[in-house]
């Protein structure tokens, strides 16, 4: 990608669950989703890359992706590839936590972004998320109360395993350049401020011509590229929270409403105090 990430998809309900057995079509590029993503690998393996990390997974795993949080697939063309992939509003998430416990913390990468459970658990939250999908598919009386009790069992269940697991939290796979994974952190995190390339160069103690170079190659855009997706996903969510479309411009970051307003309509297609009617699913 050139111009930034890509928002691929648009979650209508409270959850969604696919069972897709066909190996990955080709290349992916980094995307993000604007819903916490569940993926648990049936059988297959291969690498997952979230925010400048990458992951090695095998058969058994469980794959935990936040909203906004910018990831893709790694697996060989061809290769096998089966997997249970759930879609889930953060909303829907936030709606169902309780004072003991926010549903959308392990979904935060602060544990990590892959549990491996240990055999049995393994079995159990494998188990959890075929019978969610199997009453899903019924379509009977109270199958969307079941399936939400379900769905609600398995995250905490993820969640305590996450917590409680004796057995270490698969870490990311030594990523190309431990740099530019600070400096996608560090982007993150500090997006309202000017952000340039010289300042990222000092702060990091590399040539920014270098830093360029690595940024591109380990994660397929250009820095510019990257603030500025970031800062219109930040803006989209101050809207939607409520926020006029000017403040949410300049607490973003950006430094001229003109330029904010043109970047938005090109990225989402609307205005920023409008609403897009595009749909657009994938499943990866």
């Amino acid at each position: 990608m050139s111009k930034g990430y890509e928002s691929r998809g648009y979650l209508l309900d409270d959850y969604r669950l696919f069972h897709l057995s066909e190996p990955q079509a080709g290349h992916i590029d980094y995307h993000y989703h604007e819903f916490c993503k569940l993926l648990l690998l049936v059988s297959g393996s291969g690498e997952y890359a979230v925010e400048g990390r990458r992951y090695r997974l095998r058969a058994g795993d469980i794959v935990l992706i936040g909203s906004h949080c910018v990831h893709r697939p790694e697996f060989e063309s061809g290769a096998p590839y089966e997997r249970i992939i759930i879609y889930i509003s953060p909303e829907f998430l936030r709606r169902q936590s309780g004072p003991d416990c926010s549903l959308e913390d392990c979904f935060s990468g602060q544990a990590g972004h892959v549990l491996r459970p240990e055999e049995k658990e393994r079995r159990e939250l494998f188990s959890l998320a075929a019978r969610l999908e199997r009453e899903l598919r019924r379509e009977e009386y109270g199958h969307v109360v079941l399936g939400n009790g379900l769905l609600l069992h398995l995250l905490v269940e993820i969640s305590r395993s996450l917590r409680n697991s004796s057995e270490p939290v698969p870490g990311p796979v030594t990523p190309h350049n431990d740099r530019i994974a600070d400096i996608l952190g560090y982007i993150n995190e500090h997006l309202a401020e000017d952000v340039t390339i010289d300042s990222l160069s000092e702060r990091f103690y590399i040539s920014k011509y270098h830093m360029m170079r690595l940024f591109r190659q380990e994660t397929g855009q250009s820095i510019h590229a990257y603030l500025s997706d970031r800062r219109l996903l930040q803006a989209r969510e101050l809207i939607a929270g409520g926020m006029s479309a000017t403040e949410s411009c300049f607490r973003s970051g950006f430094r001229s409403y003109s330029s904010f307003t043109r970047a938005y309509s090109k990225r989402y297609g609307t205005t920023p105090t409008g609403r897009s009617n595009q749909l657009e699913e994938t499943y990866e």
